[in-house]
């Protein structure tokens, strides 16, 4: 909820204050309390964020509803200096917002971070690793479908939330696993993070400092093609000492017997995403973090991936991607890809796990998957409707001082 001070009223709503000398104290309020809720829901567009942002105390009152928004408290030289970079964040969101129009950025967790904070939320370690090359023959002529999005076949899980661990590439690998286990088994199994966080440099260097997808189908390849499920090894978010060997194994009817790197290109990525999730690797630019919705077609990056994902789906219009920054970030934790767009790398470094059948039946039952289904405009987010009622409790009179 954003609230203003009367004073910067005028400037949304003019009517309040040539209205005022003739109006009673109870509808001058009740006037204020009017435009208080209608400044709150035009607040989404990029326009009424402009317009705060002219005004210092509107800023400071924008700046305080976000931290507890956020649930987030500062102290004193600290609070100034995360304020400065709030400010310089908005001004980014705002200039963003008038030039794109296909995609919705806006204020987020990250809107008071520092670069070294924010950088804490990737983890892709890209040391010796090169764009791939015609390592994955394609098909002459394949007809694939027009489009394929595993999100609507229940075979995505969840998102769920790194934090500020750098374990991203973790995050990408289970997620290319997770469509190709389903179509194989019949079961949606949510895999551990933690146990490749723990277990694939074991001894060598920290999960949290970054590392490389694939890596994390060579663990499993060498550990007889294993992997526990998230409800037996949950993630914590630090790596830790390894305890595969006494977790329970969850991959039942099928092992990792290896991974496949994906010819470079979107084509070829469409082709191995029409059978399953991929981890995906690009490079995250300030569009990308405070992202919110639409499709992005991001020209700002400089050629090096700095994060991990899985590809999830496409259509004809995006490459849908599900992120590891919590259904709070974005699109409920994804974010389109516009096609015919670099995306940033995003087609350059793509594996997926190899698996083979066990002739063993997973009798567990399925995990939760994803409620998550993308729409089917290829504009930016909706804005909210001007004519709705705010129904938020704290939207009253008692704020006009």
């Amino acid at each position: 909820m954003i609230r203003f001070v009367p004073q910067h009223l005028a400037r949304f709503s003019p009517w309040i204050k040539a209205s005022a000398l003739a109006e009673s104290s109870f509808q001058l309020n009740m006037k204020i309390f009017i435009a208080l809720c209608l400044v709150a829901v035009a607040f989404a567009s990029e326009d009424a964020l402009a317009e705060v942002l002219k005004s210092p105390k509107a800023t400071l009152q924008l700046y305080s509803d976000y931290k507890a928004k956020e649930h987030i408290q500062y102290l004193n030289a600290e609070d100034r200096m995360r304020f400065r970079i709030f400010r310089k964040n908005a001004e980014f969101v705002a200039a963003a917002n008038s030039v794109e129009d296909t995609a919705v950025f806006g204020l987020n967790f990250f809107s008071s971070m520092t670069e070294g904070e924010k950088n804490q939320y990737l983890g892709l370690n890209a040391t010796g690793h090169l764009p791939n090359s015609d390592v994955m023959a394609v098909s002459a002529g394949y007809q694939g479908p027009a489009e394929k999005l595993w999100v609507n076949e229940g075979a995505v899980t969840m998102v769920k939330n790194q934090g500020s661990c750098g374990s991203c590439w973790t995050f990408g690998a289970v997620g290319g696993l997770e469509t190709r286990y389903q179509q194989q088994s019949g079961k949606l199994r949510k895999f551990s993070e933690q146990e490749y966080l723990d277990c694939v440099y074991e001894g060598r260097k920290d999960g949290c400092k970054g590392g490389w997808p694939s890596d994390s189908y060579t663990y499993s390849k060498k550990n007889g093609g294993r992997l526990a499920a998230d409800a037996d090894y949950p993630y914590r978010g630090r790596d830790g000492s390894c305890q595969g060997g006494s977790k329970p194994d969850a991959m039942i009817a099928s092992k990792i017997s290896g991974y496949s790197d994906v010819r470079s290109g979107e084509f070829a990525n469409i082709q191995a995403l029409a059978s399953g999730a991929l981890s995906v690797a690009f490079e995250v630019t300030n569009y990308f973090q405070q992202y919110r919705g639409g499709i992005i077609r991001d020209n700002t990056c400089r050629g090096r991936p700095n994060h991990a994902v899985t590809s999830v789906g496409y259509t004809a219009k995006y490459v849908l991607v599900k992120n590891s920054w919590g259904a709070t970030w974005g699109d409920n934790g994804f974010v389109k890809f516009g096609r015919g767009h670099g995306g940033c790398g995003l087609f350059d470094y793509s594996s997926f796990p190899t698996l083979s059948s066990t002739g063993k039946s997973d009798r567990n039952p399925s995990d939760p998957a994803t409620k998550y289904t993308p729409s089917d405009d290829d504009g930016p987010a909706p804005r909210p409707d001007p004519q709705c009622v705010d129904k938020a409790t704290n939207c009253t009179k008692d704020y006009c001082r």
